[in-house]
């Protein structure tokens, strides 16, 4: 909280000849602007909101990329066991047609 001696800075004012209404009208602006003005505590304060609203976010950026690295590699994983399944058959087939053709020009 910023501090400001409203009595003593009237006092000055008055004491190198300013009159004693300008000199109160001088001083309660002052103190006005002065208690706008953010402090050491209002700034420290602020800066622990916000390394706090930091840490929150990069926790959720992290789980949110962990997430999605996890869904994305299910999706792999699951686009490799088709194509691994329709080579399989394929193969299979292809196996099978060579065993026929080879059984059918064997000397009975």
């Amino acid at each position: 909280m910023n501090s400001l001696d409203i009595l003593g800075y009237c006092k000055r004012l008055e004491a190198v000849g300013v009159p004693r209404e300008q000199a109160e009208v001088h001083a309660q602006m002052l103190a006005e602007v002065v208690a706008q003005v953010a402090t050491k505590d209002d700034l420290a304060a602020l800066k622990d909101e916000l390394h706090t609203d930091i840490v929150a976010l990069e926790a959720r950026l992290k789980e949110w990329v962990k997430e999605w690295v996890s869904l994305y590699v299910q999706e792999q994983i699951q686009t490799l066991k088709v194509d691994m399944l329709k080579w399989f058959i394929t193969i299979s087939i292809a196996q099978a047609s060579v065993i026929i053709a080879a059984l059918r020009y064997l000397p009975h």
